[in-house]
């Protein structure tokens, strides 16, 4: 036998001996270490998927996710097929809706790479997200977040959640984990009727998804005294169970207002329910943002010009909403919207020349927050707008900004569990700043709906807190002064929200966790089967199975054109391969 042939020999049971011992590694890996698990339901979307489409809306170009696979906490639970009338998508950054999904092929849930046994080495921590055994059926397993530890007194109050009587704080990472998209500049619908979800002061253009400072910020023109500010308004194209009123005396109403509700009495439009007047106290109501064909409707056959201008204005006002806890990817699946308050301002700066300054105003429950960056001093000051008190201050971590050069800078800003948090270009400034003096545990979560509305026993308190609650949204604004800078990327997210759910555990009354049990909850809260609702509420140490730390293999479905035939295949998707923290 040649040398050749005895070297090529040896190489070749080399070979074979290292991939027995890849074989044998990823077998003992798989079997003492890690296990791969598919996510089936939405009770971790969108942070995590179950059985999915992935939706282009059509006005804004916004991608999102929209579920097809729902735990039992639904009404029908497992796979929704999205045809028929009704089931079809809902853009959650520009509201648009009846997105037709009936084209666009499942995808599979996230895969996770699981460490398992890693709670016979360690305790678990509060928000991580574990695998573990149903307590109902230990051959049913779940992916949750463990929220609640043992001897934790733990109760749900008003969407956050409360152990031993205090609002608990996450991490900077745990809160960007977290975060749900609200609205995103970028995305803008190519529809003339549609505004800025941000209203800006003079010396703001905005301009192809971008806001630019105009020349009355130029380097000719004095340095205002103050910030020029860019004002968050939540505006919503379409549906919502907001009310909005506008004042219309009876004198001018009664005579078009009887007209339309006799048209419609017998033969009723869908939409009819959605408006009304209450002649006692002389406002027009609506439900939601009213229709344009409603609108119509009610102004084609008025006569009272104070009626029209009524109508016009109710329209106009009822596009303005509160931010709530509605996910583009529940579109299947009807639940009640809750007001949230909690939520994270993302802004993108660029520069030719640095502003001298950059502020944010944060409403935190009814308490208004200030932050102003300095880049003379090179410092970061939050203060409280009410009584002028400083609460905290910081170095930048920007130690070489030039006034004459160009910069950028990302700033995000959170007041995710009633807390303030602060990161510069991804490095934390201010993390969880306690502002308020005392956490109310006696709070109700504020449902975004009042209706019926019209009906005899209108609910003034809740609208009353539904108003309170928008107005506190819109006191958010990002501000800059001196220097020419433009926005180049402005989005606004929101926390999640735990909603009673059934009310079975730790929403009425707190609840005592024993030790070795935990409490756990899905960050879809609307869909989600979990603690709250379960009739036997915490898992057991035994029951955990470990802690998944990275989405891997996902993909999404294609077609392949062979010899003129198209065959479904699964395509890999590496943008959704991430670590779990």
């Amino acid at each position: 036998m040649s040398r050749t042939s005895a070297d090529g020999i040896a190489a070749l049971r080399q070979a074979a001996d290292l991939s027995v011992c890849f074989v044998i590694t990823v077998m003992m890996l798989q079997t003492f270490i890690l296990e791969g698990y598919l996510i089936s339901t939405g009770s971790m979307a969108p942070g995590l998927r179950g059985f999915h489409r992935v939706v282009t809306c059509p006005q804004c170009d916004f991608e999102f996710a929209f579920g097809v696979a729902f735990d039992d906490s639904v009404d029908g639970g497992g796979i929704l097929e999205p045809s028929g009338p009704g089931r079809a998508a809902t853009c959650p950054n520009c509201s648009h809706s009846g997105i037709d999904v009936g084209t666009i092929m499942n995808s599979q849930g996230d895969q996770l790479l699981v460490q398992r046994h890693v709670y016979d080495l360690r305790e678990p921590k509060r928000w991580e997200t574990v695998v573990f055994r149903s307590p109902a059926d230990p051959a049913e397993t779940f992916v949750k977040r463990l929220v609640g530890l043992p001897n934790d007194q733990l109760q749900i109050v008003a969407g956050d959640l409360f152990i031993n009587g205090q609002r608990t704080a996450r991490s900077w990472k745990q809160q960007l984990e977290m975060r749900i998209p609200v609205c995103d500049l970028a995305c803008r619908p190519e529809d003339a009727d549609w505004q800025l979800p941000w209203e800006l002061d003079d010396g703001w253009i905005c301009h192809e998804n971008r806001i630019l400072s105009t020349d009355a910020a130029a380097e000719s023109q004095p340095v205002p005294a103050g910030p020029s500010w860019v004002h968050f308004r939540y505006w919503r194209s379409a549906g919502g169970h907001h009310l909005t009123e506008t004042p219309l005396a009876a004198a001018a109403a009664l005579t078009d207002w009887n007209r339309f509700e006799a048209m419609y009495q017998e033969v009723p439009i869908p939409w009819s329910s959605q408006v009304h007047y209450d002649a006692t106290r002389e406002v027009l109501q609506c439900e939601g943002v009213l229709p344009e064909g409603l609108q119509h409707v009610l102004l084609r056959d008025a006569e009272n010009e104070q009626f029209r201008t009524a109508v016009f204005r109710l329209a106009a006002r009822s596009h303005l909403a509160p931010v709530t806890d509605r996910y583009g990817y529940n579109s299947l699946v009807a639940s009640p919207e809750y007001v949230v308050n909690d939520l994270m301002l993302e802004a993108e700066l660029e520069w030719a020349e640095a502003p001298l300054s950059v502020h944010v105003r944060i409403p935190v429950g009814s308490s208004s927050f200030g932050l102003a960056l300095s880049f003379d001093s090179q410092t970061a000051a939050l203060v409280s707008l009410d009584s002028g008190e400083l609460i905290c201050s910081a170095r930048l971590p920007h130690t070489d900004i030039d006034q004459q050069s160009d910069g950028q800078m990302r700033l995000q800003v959170s007041t995710f569990d009633r807390q303030i948090s602060v990161a510069i270009d991804d490095r934390v400034l201010l993390e969880s700043v306690r502002v308020l003096q005392v956490d109310d545990s006696t709070e109700q979560p504020v449902a975004a709906s009042v209706s019926p509305i019209g009906g005899t026993a209108r609910d003034a308190a809740r609208s009353q807190q539904i108003s309170i609650c928008h107005e506190q949204q819109s006191r958010w604004a990002l501000g800059i002064r001196g220097g020419q800078v433009q926005i180049s990327s402005l989005k606004m997210f929101r926390d999640v929200f735990y909603t009673p759910g059934w009310g079975r555990n730790a929403v009425t009354a707190p609840l005592l966790i024993p030790p070795r049990h935990y409490f756990v909850l899905g960050d879809n809260s609307p869909v989600s089967s979990d603690s709250r609702n379960w009739e036997q509420p915490l898992v057991s140490h035994e029951l955990l199975l470990g802690r998944p730390f990275l989405v891997h293999l996902p993909s999404r479905p294609g077609i392949l054109s062979l010899g003129g035939y198209q065959l479904p295949v699964r395509i890999p998707d590496r943008s959704r391969i991430r670590r779990i923290h």
